[in-house]
C-alpha cells in the first residue's frame, strides 16, 4: 500500500466530523458493550443489539418493518435480533393493532431497566474518561453533540 496515500486518508479522517464521531462512537460502545457483559458475566449484549435498542423507546412501540427501514436491512435481519430481545425480557412484540398481520415491538419495564443500567455503564465510562480530558469541554462537547443530534433528528 501506498504509505502516502494511507497518510492523506488519516489526514482526511482525521479532519472529517463524521468520521471522528463514528469512530469515537465504535469505541464508545465497545467499552459500553464489555462493561455490561462483564457486569453480567457472561454476553448479554452485543453490537446488533445496540442498533435496535434507540429505536424501541416509543411509547408505542415500532413496527418491525420500520426497524428494518431505518437499520437499512431486511426484515428477516431484524427478526432474530427482537427475538433475542424478547427471550431475554427486554422487548415484547404485539399484534399492531392497526393491522394485525403487523407485529410491534416495545420495551418492557425489565427493558427500560436494563437502558438504564446501560446508560449507567455509558456515565461511568464518561466519568473514567474525564480526568485525561481537559476541565469544561466533556460539558461543551455534550452541549454541541445535543444541538447536532437535535438537527440530525429533524432531518
Amino acid at each position: 500500500m501506498n504509505d502516502r496515500r494511507l497518510e492523506g486518508l488519516r489526514r482526511r479522517q482525521a479532519n472529517s466530523l463524521g468520521f471522528l464521531l463514528i469512530r469515537c462512537g465504535q469505541l464508545f460502545n465497545e467499552r459500553g458493550i464489555a462493561g455490561v457483559n462483564a457486569e453480567a458475566g457472561r454476553p448479554v449484549l452485543r453490537e446488533a443489539h445496540t442498533k435496535l435498542l434507540p429505536h424501541l423507546q416509543a411509547p408505542d412501540g415500532v413496527r418491525i418493518t420500520e426497524l428494518a427501514r431505518v437499520l437499512g436491512v431486511t426484515k428477516q435481519a431484524v427478526q432474530p435480533l427482537v427475538a433475542e430481545l424478547a427471550e431475554a425480557g427486554v422487548v415484547r412484540v404485539e399484534a399492531d393493532p392497526a393491522d394485525a398481520r403487523a407485529r410491534r415491538v416495545s420495551l418492557t419495564a425489565h427493558g427500560v431497566d436494563a437502558m438504564l443500567h446501560g446508560t449507567g455503564v455509558l456515565e461511568r465510562i464518561e466519568r473514567e474518561l474525564q480526568p485525561r480530558l481537559k476541565r469544561g469541554e466533556v460539558e461543551k462537547l455534550k452541549m454541541m453533540l445535543r444541538g447536532l443530534l437535535g438537527v440530525l433528528e429533524a432531518g
